[in-house]
């Protein structure tokens, strides 16, 4: 059945394994048998979705909001020796 689902379909799939917390499963599988869907399908959709949402991305905007960034913790009197900074957050580990 499930290859004959792949051989009709007009695009060309990627088998792939993804883990779900179990609400999720049980969630995806009240929809699929609502809208007569196969799981595969409800999650090709999901992500077509998410991806669309998340826009195009530009090296113009990421360089934006690296400069946006620059300085953030300029006035921070407890980091004047960052390496020191960092071995006194480590030192309870070690």
């Amino acid at each position: 059945m499930n290859n004959l689902y792949i051989m009709k379909t007009a695009q060309t799939l990627a088998r792939t394994q993804i883990y779900l917390t179990q609400e999720q499963q049980t969630r995806l599988g009240q929809t699929c048998k609502r809208t007569s869907t196969t799981k595969s399908e409800l999650i090709r959709r999901a992500i077509d979705q998410f991806l669309d949402q998340q826009g195009q991305a530009n090296p113009k905007d990421k360089a934006q909001r690296l400069q946006s960034i620059a300085g953030l913790w300029a006035q921070r009197d407890d980091m004047a020796d960052p390496v020191a900074y960092v071995q006194q957050l480590r030192a309870p580990r070690f």
